[in-house]
């Protein structure tokens, strides 16, 4: 055994809920013995302090089930001991003989033979003790030799039963006498210690970590691990917030704050032994030992690590006249003496002329209820009451820097439509406190979690659609680090598969689709749609018709949308009029700025103009890249039918090329600029001259393409004759008067649309201001890249203008 380094290990009920998890914690102690001399603190085994109390309660009435309730107690540790050891009779008949221990001390509780506080907490010391003994014999049988010590015989405190005080020099000196001379590795039984008359006492639920702590302090130790069920000290408690991460690092004052006000990890008194030391504490999952968990030192600048939400309760909430004020919380304190929890009682007045607010832990207010109800009766006074009420705290080192964080809380809040019923913010302190009922807590906590984990806005992003601009999208995202927003990746999918992740799709790698599942809108939207939810943009690059059909769904529950499909803005007028009035009711924002000109700033322009006053009164110009590079094919001699497979090669075209040729496109892109400028305007109104031949409108894909040469000739005939007058052929759309024209039009080939090169757009908008000469948007109007940048562009400009 390498005794270099001293380390305390404290496994909790979690960590021995069952054989497999005792075995698995016994194996990180042999490990543990290859660098470090390891000395080992236990709990109760998971539920055995509950079932002790239970047994406890009202013991005057269920004498007669004595021996067979703690009969089930004796076979399950009985149980355990017989799956993980082998040849170890002795120390089986010592766990045997605890239990008939048990069952004696509960007779004496039934009779009110002794001091019924100190003979409560010799009963619940059996946890321990057997826990204790299980967990060394376990390492004895894998060859470790180990020794269960119950920590009474060293651990001093005075005689308060239930939450003893612990005599820490007396305890640190008989520490070092019992255990550091030991040729076995200690397994010491936690929770318990024993007064001057040596009778065993408690140190209070969860004090097995504060026996960790007195044992690391006495050893001078390197490192005391203790060993949950989660990885580490999280941002928040997973059974109200799933999405809780682990924080790295933390300092002893945070987690002794952090403890005090309901973090469960740790026993607030674990870190007090050894805030002056050197020791290093280590809160690890024993469920995932590989995880690094959460390293605690004296000397950590927590800086912006500190920043994690607690939520704590039930509470009542009582209200009366301020009168009688100071009566009741005198006589609350006096019923509350024998409490451990110091959020038991809470007092707030204000002034007198409005009522005097208490915040009672509903557990105490159950146990006071008849007096309260005697009080208020004798005295003629009306309790108003509110129960089932938790209080939601967030915790943060930039409390003390200024108030915006403050603000940015509030703001969050009001967002979501959360008000609390009360609050506490004490300027020199690192934590807002809210309360609320239950559900709105649960809300609260998740979004204080999920989007104030630091300076940086958090948007959540969910892309639907990873072909072509997609998945260029993705990459895109990759390489953005925007000033103060984080871009959180909580879903992607395509037409097949669909991945989901709360706390985010790392963006920095590839996706991994393994943990993907079948792609259900269904599912999806109500994930969505969940009330948590904020800041989140979909990006639709699908091009579905479902998908664009989710949209008034997705606005109505607060969603921002980015698409570059024009799909949603091209169906029948009065789905396009409910969407622009969903917009408007739910604060949402719809960019869809790549659906006119792919990366130009076409939709924006018309915006700003109409913002300002202007009044639009023609569009023209090509909008189809596609378009553009087809007829510049054309006019260099290359075939219509080469022409189109080079455009397939090159991502101009779809795969289908009959969805560029048919017009659609272009139609489509017009009738959104008409209806972008508030015109109504039904597809079926718009004429279209398609390219595609009537005799291959309806055949496969494959017959289309391989049919296409017998249509070259037509078209080098078409353009040699505009050609030949100085003029050539571009595909174009015009807006105005209300009405859209789009087809094929001859120009002067030294015209500005004439001269389009690649895959080129322009567009001109004839405006009052710009009434004679027109301002021209021109640039690339195709490719995967260039839309995707737009589609960026336009994520940006929804985050940005987000609070």
């Amino acid at each position: 055994m390498n005794t270099s380094e001293t380390h305390v290990l404290k496994f909790g009920g979690t960590s021995l809920q069952n054989p497999d998890y005792i075995k698995q914690s016994a194996e990180i102690v042999i490990d543990r013995t290859q660098r470090a001399r390891p000395f080992v603190v236990v709990s109760a085994l998971e539920g055995v302090t509950d079932a002790l109390i239970a047994h406890t309660t009202n013991i005057g009435q269920k004498t007669d089930s004595i021996e067979s309730n703690v009969d089930n107690l004796r076979q399950k540790h009985l149980d355990f001991f017989d799956k993980l050891t082998k040849e170890l009779p002795k120390k089986r008949r010592n766990l045997d003989k605890l239990f008939d221990e048990l069952i004696q001390n509960l007779h004496k509780l039934s009779l009110d033979i002794e001091n019924k506080r100190a003979l409560k907490d010799r009963i619940l010391s059996i946890g321990e003790r057997a826990s204790a003994l299980i967990f060394a014999s376990v390492l004895s049988s894998n060859g470790l030799p180990a020794k269960s010590f119950e920590a009474h015989q060293f651990i001093k405190t005075d005689s308060t039963f239930g939450k003893a005080k612990v005599k820490q020099d007396t305890s640190r000196a008989l520490i070092r006498d019992y255990l550091q001379q030991s040729k076995f590795v200690p397994v010491v039984t936690g929770f318990i210690g024993s007064d001057s008359k040596n009778r065993i006492t408690t140190l209070g639920r969860s004090g097995s970590d504060y026996t960790a702590g007195l044992v690391a302090d006495a050893l001078n130790a390197d490192h005391l691990e203790i060993w949950t069920d989660v990885n580490g000290v999280l941002s928040a408690d997973p059974r109200w917030v799933p999405t809780a991460q682990s924080i790295k690092e933390l300092n002893f004052g945070d987690i002794t704050e952090l403890s005090a006000h309901g973090a469960k990890v740790i026993h607030p008194q674990t870190i007090r032994p050894i805030q002056n030391k050197d020791t290093t504490v280590l809160v690890k999952n024993s469920y995932n030992p590989s995880h690094p968990g959460t390293s605690i030192t004296s000397g950590f600048e927590s800086n912006g690590a500190l920043k994690t939400i607690t939520v704590t309760g039930p509470f009542v909430k009582l209200q009366i006249d301020e009168t009688y004020a100071f009566e009741l919380f005198s006589k609350l304190t006096d019923w509350s003496e024998q409490e451990t929890d110091s959020e038991a009682v809470g007092f707030r007045t204000s002034s007198e002329f409005e009522p005097a607010r208490f915040i009672l832990r509903q557990s105490f207010f159950e146990k006071v209820s008849n007096l309260l109800g005697q009080w208020a009766s004798n005295n003629n006074v009306v309790l108003d009451l509110q129960s089932n009420l938790y209080k939601v705290k967030k915790f943060s080192n930039h409390f003390s820097d200024d108030e915006s964080l403050c603000k940015r809380i509030w703001d969050l809040l009001a967002s979501n439509n959360l008000q609390p019923i009360s609050t506490e913010r004490n300027h020199d302190e690192r934590f807002i406190s809210f309360l609320f009922d239950k559900q709105d807590a649960q809300l609260a906590a998740r979004l204080l979690n999920d989007y104030l984990q630091g300076d940086q806005k958090v948007i959540d992003l969910f892309v639907a659609g990873t072909g072509a601009v997609g998945h260029t999208l993705l990459e895109q995202l990759k390489r953005l680090e925007p000033e103060g927003i984080t871009f959180r990746l909580i879903g992607a999918c395509n037409s097949r598969q669909a991945l989901w992740n709360e706390s985010g799709i790392a963006l920095k790698k590839n996706i991994d689709w393994s943990a993907c599942q079948p792609t259900n809108w269904d599912t999806l939207v109500d994930k969505l749609t969940e009330p948590h939810r904020n800041n989140l943009i979909f990006v639709d690059a699908t091009g579905s018709e479902e998908v664009a059909r989710l949209y008034p769904k997705l606005f109505e529950n607060g969603t921002h949308i980015v698409t570059p499909s024009k799909l949603a803005n091209t169906f029948e007028q009065a789905f396009f009029d409910d969407l622009q009035k969903l917009i408007k009711e739910n604060n949402t924002s719809f960019r869809y700025e790549t659906t006119a000109g792919a990366g130009l700033p076409v939709i924006s322009t018309l915006n700003e103009l109409q913002s300002a006053g202007d009044n639009i009164t023609e569009i023209s110009g090509v909008v189809s890249g596609t378009m553009t590079y087809l007829f510049n094919q054309l006019e260099q001699g290359i075939p219509f039918s080469k022409a189109i497979v080079d455009a397939r090669e090159k991502g101009y075209a779809e795969p289908d090329p009959r969805d560029d040729l048919s017009g659609e496109d272009v139609a489509r892109k017009f009738l959104t600029l008409a209806r972008t400028l508030g015109f109504k305007i039904e597809r079926e109104e718009i004429a279209v001259d398609s390219l595609i031949p009537d005799a291959l409108k309806d055949v496969e894909k494959d017959t289309f393409l391989n049919r296409l040469s017998n249509y070259d000739q037509h078209w080098e005939k078409h353009i040699e004759a505009a050609l030949n007058k100085g003029n050539t052929l571009r595909y174009t759309g015009r807006f105005k008067d209300g009405k859209v024209q789009i087809g094929i039009e001859e120009l002067p080939k030294d015209s500005p649309i004439g001269q389009l090169k690649g895959t080129d757009n322009l567009i001109q908008i004839f405006s009052n201001l710009y009434n004679q000469t027109p301002l021209v948007i021109q640039g690339p109007g195709a490719g995967k890249e260039v839309t995707a940048a737009g589609v960026l562009a336009d994520i940006l400009k929804t985050a940005r203008a987000l609070s």
